[in-house]
């Protein structure tokens, strides 16, 4: 190897251990093994709630003997809206094989392969109260320089009568699940949590008040 292609190597190494550490303000890094047993996550993905978008980045590598096409979904309730899309290298050395990645499906996955997967959340407003998720028809009220959003008169009433019990409770809060399934079989082969925590670590109660 020339002094031209040594350089070009330690460049595109450089640049992508500086892309694999630095984190957006709002993301994390999810980790897993994907396999016939149900695969293994080794690294939930866990963010603070109160947030009007998150990102996670997901690497995981394909265990002996599987190989298929892959369906990827966000599930959990309420339903979110996000987007998926696949991570490619700054710089394709053509190293690795890239599986094709569309329509949120990994097609022809192979044993040793490794892929990347970038997940967009855009979370929606919820009634800090029952949780219910935000609908044109629900009524607004400013507190504390703060817009708050309610499904019915009742939850107002309640959060009227002790604001600092929902605060900060109008975000999503819980586990949800980052799903790889077999797309012939629908059987798993990895399944990821992607976990919301109530701000400062709250745990903010919620109850069908309807």
């Amino acid at each position: 190897m020339n002094f031209k292609n040594v350089m070009f190597l330690v460049a595109a190494i450089a640049l992508s251990l500086t892309a694999a550490a630095y984190r957006w303000g709002d993301s994390a890094h999810s980790m897993g093994l994907i396999t016939v047993r149900g695969g293994k996550a080794r690294h939930p993905a866990v963010f603070d709630g109160g947030k009007d978008r998150y990102t996670m980045i997901t690497t995981a590598t394909v265990i002996p003997p599987y190989k298929g096409d892959v369906r990827v979904s966000l599930n959990g309730k309420p339903e979110l809206e996000y987007r998926l899309s696949a991570s490619a290298p700054l710089i394709n050395l053509n190293v690795r094989r890239l599986p094709e990645f569309r329509d949120n499906i990994f097609y022809g996955l192979f044993p040793k392969d490794r892929i990347a997967l970038w997940l967009t959340i855009k979370a929606p407003a919820l009634d800090p109260v029952c949780g219910m998720v935000y609908q044109q028809n629900f009524a607004a009220r400013t507190h504390e320089g703060k817009e708050y959003y309610f499904c019915s008169k009742t939850c107002e009433n309640i959060f009227l009568k002790e604001p600092g019990k929902f605060e900060d409770a109008d975000g999503i809060n819980g586990k949800y699940l980052l799903s790889f399934s077999d797309l012939k079989t629908g059987n798993p082969v990895l399944n990821i949590p992607v976990i919301f925590k109530g701000k400062g670590d709250k745990n903010h109660a919620r109850g069908g008040h309807h």
